[in-house]
Parts: structure tokens; sequence; C-alpha cells
């Protein structure tokens, strides 16, 4: 990060239309540097994560409507799953931080003010709509478990849907808890960093 008493001598000696065109790569040319290398240690793990689904997910269908016996509930507890899956991991991948797409040339409190949109954006996806995609899948999987448990009786099938909706739940809450945890870890550094560079430039465009 450029040391603020360096950039308020260097703003000094501009003329007043030269103050209009910093551009970010002068002002905070490690952050995006830092930014660069975040984006794509995240694509790294993403891919691996959305990999991994879609191998669970054609086991599943493998499993549920080849490797035994076809039913319409299989069928329709199957495509609620994918159909669940495929909405989450594509409003997913479509919050991640690309920094290319964003005004790298344009305004610098604007271009961080992006950024730390888009961390934002990312927390609320976790924070209310994974809560989303935990229930789809907890319903999804009750209505596969109709077919797979209609031989037991009643009450012990009652049992067993409300004990793996219970683990579910406990489950669904860990993975937030992990990825707040990895925010607090992975993002909260850089955010700092560029709201502390932001507030400089505020301060120092305002005198």
């Amino acid at each position: 990060m450029i040391e603020i008493a360096t950039l308020k001598r260097n703003w000094r000696n501009q003329k007043p239309a030269e103050k209009e065109k910093f551009r970010i790569e002068k002002i905070i040319s490690g952050s995006l540097s830092k930014l660069k290398k975040f984006e794509k240690k995240q694509f790294r793990i993403n891919m691996f994560k959305t990999t991994g689904v879609a191998f669970l997910l054609i086991y599943l269908i493998w499993a549920m409507l080849i490797a035994t016996s076809f039913s319409i509930i299989k069928l329709i507890a199957i495509i609620w799953l994918i159909g669940s899956t495929i909405i989450f991991l594509k409003t997913y991948w479509k919050v991640q931080l690309k920094v290319n797409r964003l005004n790298v040339r344009g305004n610098s409190i604007e271009f961080i003010d992006e950024v730390l949109e888009n961390f934002s954006i990312q927390r609320k996806l976790f924070k209310e709509k994974f809560w989303m995609f935990g229930a789809a899948l907890i319903i999804g999987i009750n209505i596969l478990d109709l077919d797979t448990l209609k031989n037991i009786h009643m009450p012990e099938r009652l049992g067993y849907h409300l004990l793996f909706s219970i683990i579910m739940i406990a489950v669904i809450w860990g993975g937030i808890k992990i990825r707040m945890f990895r925010f607090k870890k992975e993002y909260e550094p850089i955010e700092n960093e560029l709201i502390k560079i932001k507030e400089d430039l505020t301060e120092l465009l305002t005198k």
C-alpha cells in the first residue's frame, strides 16, 4: 500500500486537471495485486467444490435411477435436487469477485466501493441464501426417502426423516460458521485495507 504521506505529497504537486485522473493502479497497486491473487485462489477452491458436487450428483442419479428400481417419486426428488443445486451454484459463481470486470481504470473510491459491495453480497449469500439451498436439499432428500423407506413402519420412517433433517440443519449451520470464519480470515484483511485507503482518499479529496 502506498504511504498516505507520499500520496498527499504527489496530490499537492499535481495540477487540478491531473488530480481528476488519479488511477487505481497508482493508488492501490499493492491491494490490486492481492485482489488478483485472492481471486485466483478462490477460483481454484470453487472449481474443486463444483467438481465434487457434480460427481455427487452423478452418483446420486446412478444410484437412485439406474442401480435401483425406478419410480416417479425418485425422479421428482432427483430433478428437485439437481435443479436446486444448479440454481445455487449459478448464483454462487455469479457473485464471485472478478477483478478484470471491475472499473480498474476509473475512480479509485468507486472501485473500492465495488469490491466492498462484492464482499458484502458474498456474505449475504451464505448468511441468507445458503439456508434456502439447505432447505431445498432437506426437502429433496426427504422426498427421495419416501420411496426408499416405503417398506418401513410409519413411526420409524417419521423418526428417520426427523433425525436426518436435524443432522442436515446442524451440517448447514456448521457450514455457514466455517464459511464466516473463512471470510474473517481471508476477506477481512483485504477489506480493512481497502476501507483504510478509502478513508485516506476521502480525507485527501476534501482538503
